[in-house]
């Protein structure tokens, strides 16, 4: 018995050290954030799209990566520093104007060191937690990589303005994270031969970043986005929608609650955390820039949930008008978007992208929407790798984008990778 606890306990020792990092610690969290995401105050206002650090990483045969931190902007306009990866294929070389896909991973926490690239090798096809290949309590890595890598493609992927460099995660504010997944584009131009041609691909808050970033593409006038993909898209405007609010049961649900209230809080200066949190609940708010999204809704569950940590909203339309300035399909854009959803998705409902569909579609967005049927949120993402990995290389090889606004093609029998 002693002999087994004392292998065990080597195990976790092991597992321990296989997360932490290897190098000196961040002071504002010590054991779980390098001192590499640190950025001095004077050194975050730029041009966006600067790279201010860059260390190379590990990565697959055939690809080179670094770990970067770039100049970006939050939603306001503020100068911030954001971390992330910039992938490129060993064969690229100087000229080749190579395309780009920037990928905007879905929630993760608001805790700095939950940055995806904040882990063991993060250069990898997507890992998934809770999957018995995890081995950390977070998602990693990036949907279709090695497909991508094999055709050539530049591959990017923000960790998003406080998560990893910088503070106070803008949680589901879609202008926040379309900037950072933008600007990390323009940053893969010091280290690769990167195009200005970019598809942005994303899951669930990164489906909202990325759609946002088309609508918005505007704010980076030297790319050329040519398309976006996005897998069950948050959407600001179905969280005002109570028929479609209690759908979304699935996951880290009351970690999502926390995490989006002190989001947008932290966001936008006429909304107060007072205005939604009780006292007990203030405690869970702070716990939110501590904590990665399973133990903060661990957390949150423990203390006692809804009725304890909320209260009735105090400043209502103030809260409503934030979101709402958030939410996706509401102006004209003629960048084409894939849209993929799962028919049992509890996290992201059909219905909410169902509205964004509607939305888009009648504001002239050239959509094509699929649903894959008995998919829930996870599922979703080796079942659409197919379609989104073929419709990317279209669009870069300019083909005419498809179109069935507002009606959705449903995949049967789709088999998980």
């Amino acid at each position: 018995m002693k002999k087994a606890l004392l292998c065990c306990f080597a195990i976790i020792i092991a597992m321990w050290v296989a997360v932490s990092p290897a190098i000196a610690s961040s002071p504002d969290q010590p054991g779980l954030l390098p001192t590499f995401y640190d950025v001095p105050a004077d050194k975050v206002a730029g041009p966006p799209g600067e790279i201010i650090k860059k260390e190379e990483i590990d990565a697959p045969d055939g690809a080179i990566a670094w770990r970067v931190v770039y100049r970006s902007q939050k939603a306001s306009g503020v100068p911030v520093a954001v971390s992330g990866l910039i992938i490129a294929p060993k064969s690229a070389k100087e000229g080749d104007n190579l395309p780009v896909v920037s990928w905007a991973h879905g929630t993760v926490g608001g805790a700095r060191y939950c940055a995806p690239s904040n882990v063991p090798n993060p250069v990898s096809d997507f890992v998934g937690y809770p999957s018995f290949e995890s081995t950390v309590p977070n998602d990693y890595g990036i949907p279709g990589l090695s497909r991508f890598i094999k055709a050539r493609y530049i591959v990017v992927a923000s960790d998003y303005h406080g998560l990893g460099a910088g503070d106070k995660h803008e949680y589901a504010v879609g202008q926040s994270q379309a900037r950072n997944a933008l600007d990390i584009v323009t940053a893969a131009r010091e280290l690769t031969p990167a195009g200005n041609k970019v598809v942005l691909l994303g899951w669930s808050q990164g489906g909202l970043a990325a759609v946002t970033a088309g609508e918005k593409a505007a704010y980076a006038p030297n790319l050329d986005v040519v398309g976006v993909a996005a897998m069950a898209p948050a959407n600001p405007k179905s969280f005002l929608i109570p028929d479609i609010a209690k759908q979304s049961t699935g996951g880290p649900r009351i970690g999502r609650i926390i995490l989006l209230n002190t989001a947008y809080a932290w966001a936008y200066p006429d909304l107060h955390l007072s205005d939604v949190f009780t006292d007990t609940g203030l405690k869970a708010a702070e716990a939110a820039s501590r904590q990665c999204m399973q133990q903060l809704s661990i957390t949150g569950d423990t203390a006692g949930g809804d009725s304890v940590l909320f209260k009735a909203n105090n400043n209502l339309d103030a809260w409503i008008a934030r979101l709402d300035e958030n939410a996706i399909g509401q102006v004209d854009s003629q960048i084409p978007v894939l849209v993929m959803q799962g028919t049992a998705d509890n996290i992201i409902p059909a219905d909410s992208t169902d509205l964004y569909v509607r939305d888009a579609c009648e504001h002239n967005t050239p959509v094509f929407y699929i649903k894959y049927a008995g998919k829930d949120h996870r599922a979703l993402l080796p079942a659409a790798e197919a379609d989104f990995t073929n419709w990317i290389a279209t669009r870069f090889t300019g083909q005419s984008p498809p179109s069935n606004c507002p009606n959705a093609e449903v995949r049967l029998d789709i088999p998980d990778k």
